[in-house]
């Protein structure tokens, strides 16, 4: 089954390459106030088209992630490694995020969800879950 989706608009597409294991709901400022449902992947197993503008978290000193959103719509559509964590990592990163929410919710039904605990999370190392997992109703 293959897993497309875009932006609002159109502009910007996603195409996964298998279907996500599980659905995220992280808590911290950024992803709660954008309501974003993210699915990791390695940057291989993803597709992205179309421009995207990137925005970067002023509150953290060295930002993880880079999050991209359609240059027309303003859909969020999917976050990627910054450099500074490619170079801090020694390039080790495999992992990007993608914005679940531009799937339709039919598709996300029954995956297991999850409540990273982003708001809580220093930016090292593994997060806590703010609280236990469930499953995503459509």
């Amino acid at each position: 089954m293959i897993w497309e989706a875009s932006c609002h608009c159109g502009a910007v597409s996603v195409r996964l390459a298998k279907a996500p294991e599980e659905l995220a709901e992280c808590n911290c400022s950024l992803c709660f106030s954008h309501g974003i449902l993210w699915a990791y992947y390695s940057p291989k197993d993803v597709v992205i088209e179309g421009p995207t503008r990137t925005y970067n978290r002023a509150d953290r000193a060295n930002p993880n992630s880079d999050l991209h959103f359609c240059a027309n719509c303003g859909c969020s559509t999917h976050w990627s490694a910054t450099e500074g964590l490619i170079e801090r990592t020694g390039g080790a990163i495999d992992l990007m995020g993608v914005n679940m929410r531009l799937f339709a919710p039919a598709r996300l039904h029954g995956l297991r969800l999850v409540f990273p605990d982003g708001r809580g999370w220093s930016g090292e190392g593994a997060w806590e879950y703010a609280r236990d997992a469930g499953v995503m109703r459509s």
